[in-house]
């Protein structure tokens, strides 16, 4: 599957160079690298409208929020077929009127991934030799390919990289220092506008992140521990692993286009669909509101190591205060547990009556007549 994308990327990169080479007389070596950088350039310019929607579909939700909590808060202790028919009526209502698709979030990162896995498996097979076994790649011919491997960036040749051994180093015409001259700051690089595009990312996600829902705040803490990791993982692979000049200057000029149209993007965004007094509302009311929650469970936590370190400083006291933070405990496991049965419960009925409203729904279209 993945392949069959070889052969647009490629047909792009073979374009460039053409142009670059035949029409404007540059040499080889040059157009080649140029190419890579307008390889990355034309396929991430066409899939920006792709990047556009995705940006726009997010902004839109945030935007939906305030009536969408309205119409949960409305329903919330409904559990008749008629209320939950409503809710969902009112729920679509809402989205038709924003134009939003709760399905086309994901769309844009499902088409974009086959190109972008597409272009990478593309540059690894022309700078490794024994990628290719002189065959075509996409619609590159065996002699484009090997003229590709023989280019260089630098006086680095673009298949080279830091683990070769030094077989591997002499059979290219090269060392370890001269690869490591150009590979250690390109890889420097490669990693700061990694980091740099997770950090923007995630300082947009907390521009809006939605307080009310755990599960956001999980993913938004998630992904900052991904930040040092990816760093790191893109570290050891840079230095221990099978990574081209070539492969790394796909990741500069790539992670360096995606810092600069995710600010741009992000902008555009926010002047075309700003908040009003509505949305900052909602979202310092909710922010608000978990924050007096993180204080109380800050607070809660403070209370009890401070009974245990009194208790500890009289041990006469210890039994009471653990019989009394035990009881505190247990109130609260009670407490948690009676809350998610009751959660349950209503979600049973829920269920029941969305299957009731269906059944009746079946019965009414076996009812009409037939024209």
């Amino acid at each position: 599957m993945i392949e069959a994308f070889v052969y647009p990327v490629s047909a792009v990169m073979k374009f460039w160079h053409w142009l670059l080479a035949g029409v404007f007389g540059m040499e080889s070596s040059p157009s080649w690298v140029a190419s890579v950088i307008l390889l990355v350039v034309t396929i991430r310019g066409l899939i920006a409208p792709l990047q556009w929607y995705s940006f726009k579909t997010s902004r839109l939700l945030v935007l939906m929020r305030p009536r969408l909590a309205a119409i949960e808060q409305e329903y919330s202790a409904e559990v008749s077929a008629e209320s939950i028919k409503a809710k969902e009526q009112a729920t679509k209502a809402v989205h038709k009127e924003y134009q939003y698709n709760p399905f086309a979030g994901c769309v844009p990162a499902l088409i974009q991934l086959p190109f972008f896995l597409g272009l990478y498996r593309l540059l690894l097979w022309m700078a490794v030799p024994a990628s290719a076994g002189g065959r075509p790649l996409g619609v590159l011919s065996p002699a484009e390919v090997e003229s590709f491997r023989e280019s260089t960036l630098l006086g680095v040749p673009l298949p080279a990289y830091m683990s070769m051994t030094p077989e591997q180093f002499a059979h290219l015409g090269t060392t370890l220092s001269d690869v490591r001259a150009l590979a250690v700051p390109m890889l420097v690089a490669a990693v700061c506008f990694t980091t740099f595009n997770m950090v923007v990312s995630q300082i947009r996600t907390r521009s809006t992140l939605e307080w009310g829902n755990p599960t956001a705040h999980r993913v938004y803490a998630f992904v900052w521990v991904l930040v040092p990791l990816a760093a790191l993982g893109i570290t050891i692979a840079g230095l221990t692993g099978l990574v081209p000049i070539a492969l790394l200057l796909y990741w500069v000029s790539g992670n360096l286009w995606t810092l600069l149209q995710t600010v741009v993007l992000w902008y555009l965004v926010v002047r075309v669909f700003p908040l009003d007094d509505a949305h900052l509302t909602h979202m310092s009311e909710a922010k608000e509101a978990e924050m007096l929650r993180r204080r109380g469970e800050r607070e809660k936590k403070r209370s009890r190591r401070r009974r245990k370190l009194s208790a500890v400083a009289n041990p006469s006291t210890l039994p009471a205060v653990r019989r009394e933070l035990q009881a505190e405990k247990a109130a609260e496991k009670a407490e948690k547990a009676e809350a998610k049965a009751e959660k349950k419960r209503r979600a049973a009925e829920r269920r029941a009556a969305v299957k009731e409203a269906n059944r009746l729904q079946r019965e009414e279209i076996r009812k009409k007549p037939r024209s």
